[in-house]
């Protein structure tokens, strides 16, 4: 790079009070598979330079994937700072930082041709159970670096990967779709495709008897993959942004009883090799394990450097952000601790009501009032204890801070999914139209 972002920050600084550059690079490789046919092969590539300036209080910003013209950069930054919003903050200065694995030579070294091959073994192992299965596989890889420095002597670098793969298994059975969807993610390798096409098809062979389920309230559980629905108020209601402008539902509640003390829940960025983890953040700020709600009681909010320098409060290292963007506060890895009561268990205890095991859309939720509306896209009967088939043509509906305070226990196990890790929950009520 010939130390492009050395020279952009001493042209910054000839005309702005202090700045911040910030390099990124990176590529990723996914493989496709389409209706049991490997359908493509893609690289794609990118690297860009986001810079941050603080001039008479103002922020300034702009970003370029055209390292050839950097004067363009910085009088563009310069430019914006004119009507850009008062400065909360100061640059950081350098800090240690936490240990935090994010890098595999195993990723970078994963050849293409395994990916197809893990690909279509898969699909084999699919259409061995059932020759009229559809499936499609999804296996990508990706390696990328960060820069990032600034006028206050901070100079800190770090190195990620991140692979994920998964498979959707589709039946059409007359007037019905059936579809069962399977995966993981992480900053590791990791290539035992055939669980999760195990689940998948265990999951199909379940919703091949499709029940009807009458209107109205029902127990349900919430696998962790579909109690995200749910999640999303708190998630929000917690970020400080949302809070700076008034429209978090959480405002003003610190140290309040909000949901069933049982319940805790962390943001969590230094979990090795977590998809949401990293040593520090976008602006610099250390990484950090965050409780937002600890049995049960609201704890913290979420914070990058401007939005709590308007607060009068601390960074949380959640300065998101990718170097074509200003930072903003965003959640690394979400943990619920676990309960003590068995997924199998839950089940048996049911006399009548759902497990939803995946959900379709949310645009009929209001994630700030903590009202959510959503059809069931794979759910199943549970009568006297035992799974009775796929509950057909139904939705559910109810508010988050209702039911987290309804609960009738939280699973003993806690599952990866994405970047976060939660329980099965069990709700004593929810409404189901049929």
């Amino acid at each position: 790079m010939n130390n492009i972002e050395e020279k952009i920050l001493e042209s910054a600084l000839k005309k702005a009070d202090s700045a911040e550059v910030i390099f990124e690079q990176g590529e990723t490789r996914s493989i496709s598979f389409e209706n049991n046919k490997l359908k493509y092969v893609n690289t794609r590539s990118i690297r860009g330079i986001g810079l941050r300036i603080i001039k008479n209080g103002r922020i300034g910003f702009s970003s370029t994937t055209d390292l050839r013209k950097p004067e363009r950069l910085v009088a563009n930054a310069i430019e914006s700072a004119g009507f850009g919003q008062e400065a909360k903050f100061e640059f950081p200065s350098q800090t240690n930082l936490p240990e935090v694995e994010t890098f595999d030579d195993n990723v970078v070294s994963y050849p293409v041709e395994e990916a197809i091959e893990l690909g279509r073994n898969a699909i084999d192992a699919a259409l061995t159970v059932n020759p009229d299965y559809e499936c499609s596989v999804e296996v990508g890889k990706g390696v990328g670096s960060r820069r990032l420095i600034n006028s206050n002597g901070l100079d800190i670098s770090r190195q990620a990967t991140h692979f994920a793969m998964g498979i959707d298994i589709l039946l059409v059975k007359g007037q019905s779709l059936i579809w069962t969807s399977e995966g993981e993610s992480s900053r590791r390798l990791s290539t035992d495709l055939k669980k999760h096409v195990k689940k998948a098809v265990e999951h199909q062979k379940l919703a091949e008897k499709e029940v009807q389920i009458g209107t109205g309230t029902y127990p349900v559980i919430f696998t962790p993959r579909a109690v995200h629905t749910a999640l999303a108020t708190f998630e929000v209601g917690c970020n400080g942004k949302v809070v700076q402008k008034g429209a978090s539902p959480l405002a003003g509640k610190l140290g309040e009883k909000i949901i069933d003390e049982r319940v805790s829940i962390y943001d969590d960025s230094t979990i090795d090799y977590a998809d949401g983890s990293f040593p520090f953040d976008g602006e610099g700020t250390p990484a950090q394990k965050t409780p937002l709600i600890e049995n049960g009681t609201l704890k913290n909010y979420i914070y990058d450097l401007q939005t709590a320098g308007m607060m009068n409060a601390k960074s949380t290292g959640n300065g998101a952000r990718g170097f074509a963007s200003q930072p903003a506060p965003g959640c690394t890895n979400i943990i619920i601790e676990p309960g003590d009561m068995a997924f199998e268990d839950m089940i048996a205890d049911m006399k009548q009501g759902l497990l939803v095991e995946q959900v379709l859309g949310g645009g009929q939720s209001n994630v700030l009032a903590g009202e959510f509306s959503v059809n069931i896209d794979l759910g199943f009967l549970i009568e006297n204890g035992e799974i009775i088939g796929r509950a057909k043509d139904c939705m559910i509906a109810g508010n988050a801070f209702d039911i987290f305070n309804n609960i009738i226990a939280l699973g003993n196990k806690a599952e990866w999914h994405g970047s976060t890790k939660l329980p099965h929950f069990y709700f004593r009520a929810l409404n189901v139209v049929g």
